[in-house]
């Protein structure tokens, strides 16, 4: 009940108060003067013959008049805390999401196209190797008759008086050719030596004046080369 209105309550008490003491404060003046105001009547009315009497003095009573204290002053209004909003649900968008194709069954698998039939020729009948060659035979009378011609170039060999005069020496390979029936060489020429001319000149010489026998029986019946060195001093 006291809540209803704190603000005019609160102005009430204290303004009451201050004229309440106001009020009590004049009344005891206006007694005090009126008291006073009896007194000098009452000297100048009555006979002045009469002796006073003396009246014992009035006792004048103030009474002072204690205010009740004035109320506390009201307590702040706590202001209650204002809840946080309560947060608002948004709706939730309905997706319309488009009905699911019909899946079509998978269509079966092609089947393999069949292997051509590939015809094997019949084996073709080769026919059999010729027989090898039969081995050479063997001229064991090449190496003794080679031995020979050498022999013979070398005993044709000629120094002449310019090549001793020079002091030239020298080896020359010559490269011939003989028939079976022997004879005279043929196709003769430097196959390596020395480079000096001269010596190469009597080298050649030496091959192209001698005679050959005719090949043994143990010899091939064709031409042979031979190649002899011929060293010249």
């Amino acid at each position: 009940m006291g809540d209803v209105s704190p603000a005019k309550d609160s102005e009430k008490p204290s303004r009451w108060s201050y004229q309440g003491k106001t009020n009590s404060f004049r009344y005891a003046i206006i007694g005090a003067l009126a008291v006073e105001l009896a007194l000098v009547a009452g000297l100048i009315f009555f006979p002045h013959s009469q002796p006073a009497k003396k009246k014992p003095p009035e006792v004048i009573s103030v009474k002072m008049v204690h205010l009740p204290p004035p109320p506390p002053p009201p307590k702040p209004k706590v202001k209650p805390i204002p809840h946080p909003p309560k947060p608002v649900k948004l709706p939730v968008p309905v997706v319309h999401r488009p009905a699911p194709l019909p899946v079509k069954p998978p269509s079966p698998p092609t089947p393999p196209p069949p292997k051509p039939v590939v015809k094997v020729p019949p084996p073709v009948k080769t026919p059999p190797p010729p027989p090898p060659p039969p081995p050479a035979p063997v001229y064991s009378g090449v190496g003794a008759y080679g031995d020979g011609a050498r022999s013979v170039v070398r005993g044709n060999v000629h120094v002449s008086a310019i090549i001793k005069r020079l002091g030239l020496t020298g080896t020359v390979v010559i490269g011939f050719k003989l028939a079976p029936s022997g004879g005279k060489a043929y196709d003769v020429h430097v196959v390596s030596g020395s480079d000096n001319p001269l010596l190469r000149k009597a080298a050649i010489k030496a091959v192209q004046d001698s005679t050959f026998p005719p090949f043994t029986s143990h010899m091939p019946p064709r031409a042979l080369s031979f190649t002899v060195p011929i060293d010249i001093s």
